[in-house]
C-alpha cells in the first residue's frame, strides 16, 4: 500500500540537492582560487610599462583581484543559496543516519507493539489503533484515513492465517510483490493543520516562483546579442550610423548606447551642474550634438573629457561612470564596425577603427601622435615640433628614428621617466 514516507523523501532531497550544491561549491571554489591566486597580472592588464603605471596597475590589481572579484551581487546570492543547500544537505544526511530505513510494511510497528505479541495484545492494540485514526472521528483528514487502513491491514497480517503466511514469507499480506513503491514525501503534507500552508506554497511556486524565474531569464537572456552588446545598442547604431559618420560624431553615437541609458542618466542638480561645467571645457572640440537626451549629453561629454585628457577635473562619480564607458568600449565599438560592415559603409567603418584606437591612446582628432608617448603633453609636443630639422619631428614615427641623445621635450623629465619614453617603441 503506498503512504508517504520520510525516510524516502530524505533520501530523495539528498539526491535532488547534491546536483546543484556539488557544482556549486566548485564553481565556488574555482572563483576564490581565481581571485586570489589564479590571475597573473598579465591577465588583467596590470603589466607595468612605465614608472607611472605602477600606480594605476595597483589599483587594477586591487578591483581585478581578491575580494573585489566577488562581490558581484550573482556570486554574493549563489554563495548564500548554496551554503543554505548545505546545512539543508547536513541536517537531512543526520535525518537519514537516524531514519534511514525506507518503509516497509511492519504489522508489529504499524500497531506499535513488540515482535511476537500474543493474539489478545494484537487485538487490544488494534482496537486502540482503530478507534484513535477511525474516518467518523477523523473528518477530512487523508493523513487518518490513510493509517487507520493500514492498521486494517496489519491486524489482517496478523490474525489472518493465509494473511499471516504471506507476510511471513513475502513480508507484505497480500502476497508477492512484484514492486514496493511509497511516496517519497515527507508525512506533515497530509496533515490537515498543514493543508493551507502546504496549498500556499504550491500556489507561491507554481503561479509565482517558476514563472517569475522563467520571465526573468528571459527578458535579461533577450537583451543581449553577439559580445554580450545589447540589441537596442545594435538598432540605435543601425539608426545613428550611415556612409556619411565622421569621426567628431561618433563619441555622441557610442554615448547613446543602450548599456548606458541607466548608469549615464543624471540623478542630481549637482551632476547636471558638473556636467554643464565641463561641457564649457570640451565643447570646442565638440561636434554639435545631434541629440538632446540627457545620458547622450552626458556621455558625449565624459567621453570628450577622456579624448582631451582632462579627467582629472572631474569628480570621482563621473570618473567612475567614465571608466564604465572604457571598460565595454572596446564590445561596443565591434558592435559599430559590424553594422557599419553590414550596411557596406565602409568609410565609417574604418572611422570607427580609428575611433576605437582614439579611446585607446586617449586622444583626438587633431591631437598630434607624439601625445602617445609617456608623460608628454601639449608643452612637450610644441617642444619637439620646433627647432632644427635635425632634432625636431612632427610625428611619432620621425621622433623614433631620432637618436635618444639628441630627442627633444625630455629636459624636465627624471632619468627613470626618458628611460620609459625610450624604450616606447618596443
Amino acid at each position: 500500500m503506498l503512504q508517504y514516507d520520510n525516510s524516502a523523501f530524505y533520501f530523495f532531497a539528498l539526491s535532488f540537492i547534491s546536483i546543484y550544491i556539488f557544482p556549486s561549491w566548485w564553481y565556488i571554489i574555482k572563483k576564490v582560487y581565481r581571485a586570489f591566486f589564479g590571475l597573473s597580472d598579465a591577465d588583467i592588464g596590470a603589466v607595468v610599462r612605465t614608472s607611472d603605471e605602477k600606480k594605476k596597475a595597483a589599483a587594477l590589481k586591487k578591483s581585478q583581484k581578491g575580494f573585489s572579484l566577488l562581490k558581484s551581487q550573482a556570486f554574493v546570492v549563489n554563495l548564500l543559496f548554496t551554503i543554505a543547500c548545505t546545512f539543508l544537505f547536513v541536517y537531512l544526511s543526520v535525518s537519514v543516519s537516524n531514519d534511514g530505513e525506507v518503509n516497509s510494511f511492519d504489522p508489529f510497528h504499524i500497531l506499535g507493539i513488540d515482535t511476537g505479541a500474543d493474539t489478545k495484545e494484537i487485538k487490544k492494540a488494534y482496537k486502540k489503533m482503530s478507534l484513535m485514526y477511525h474516518p467518523d472521528k477523523n473528518p477530512n483528514n487523508p493523513s487518518a484515513e490513510a493509517m487507520f487502513m493500514m492498521v486494517a491491514k496489519a491486524y489482517e497480517a496478523l490474525t489472518d492465517a493465509t494473511a499471516k503466511e504471506n507476510y511471513e514469507k513475502y513480508g507484505n499480506p497480500d502476497g508477492k510483490q512484484s514492486l514496493e513503491v511509497s511516496i517519497g514525501l515527507p508525512s506533515w503534507l497530509l496533515d490537515t493543520d498543514n493543508r493551507n500552508f502546504v496549498l500556499m506554497a504550491y500556489l507561491l511556486i507554481m503561479v509565482v516562483v517558476i514563472p517569475f524565474s522563467v520571465w526573468r531569464y528571459y527578458s535579461d537572456s533577450s537583451k543581449f546579442g553577439e559580445k554580450d552588446v545589447m540589441y537596442d545598442t545594435y538598432s540605435w547604431f543601425h539608426h545613428t550610423l550611415n556612409e556619411h559618420t565622421i569621426n567628431k560624431s561618433l563619441p555622441e553615437i557610442f554615448a547613446g548606447c543602450a548599456e548606458f541609458r541607466q548608469k549615464n542618466m543624471p540623478k542630481t542638480q549637482a551632476e547636471k551642474e558638473e556636467i554643464g561645467k565641463t561641457m564649457t571645457k570640451v565643447r570646442s572640440q565638440m561636434q554639435k550634438p545631434k541629440f538632446n537626451h540627457p545620458v547622450c549629453v552626458k556621455g558625449n561629454v565624459l567621453l570628450h573629457a577622456h579624448l582631451l585628457r582632462k579627467t582629472d577635473e572631474l569628480s570621482e562619480g563621473l570618473k567612475a561612470d567614465l571608466k564604465y564607458m572604457l571598460r565595454v568600449s572596446s564590445s561596443l565599438i565591434d558592435a559599430m564596425i559590424s553594422v557599419c560592415k553590414h550596411q557596406e559603409s565602409m568609410q565609417t567603418a574604418l572611422n570607427c577603427i580609428s575611433f576605437g584606437q582614439y579611446v585607446a591612446q586617449a586622444c583626438w582628432t587633431k591631437d598630434s601622435s607624439l601625445l602617445q608617448l609617456p608623460y608628454f603633453t601639449a608643452e612637450e609636443v610644441k617642444h619637439v615640433t620646433k627647432g632644427k630639422a635635425s632634432q625636431k619631428a612632427s610625428n611619432l614615427a620621425e621622433y623614433l628614428k631620432i637618436e635618444d641623445d639628441k630627442k627633444k621635450g625630455v629636459a624636465d623629465f627624471s632619468e627613470e621617466q626618458k628611460k620609459d619614453i625610450f624604450k616606447s617603441p618596443s
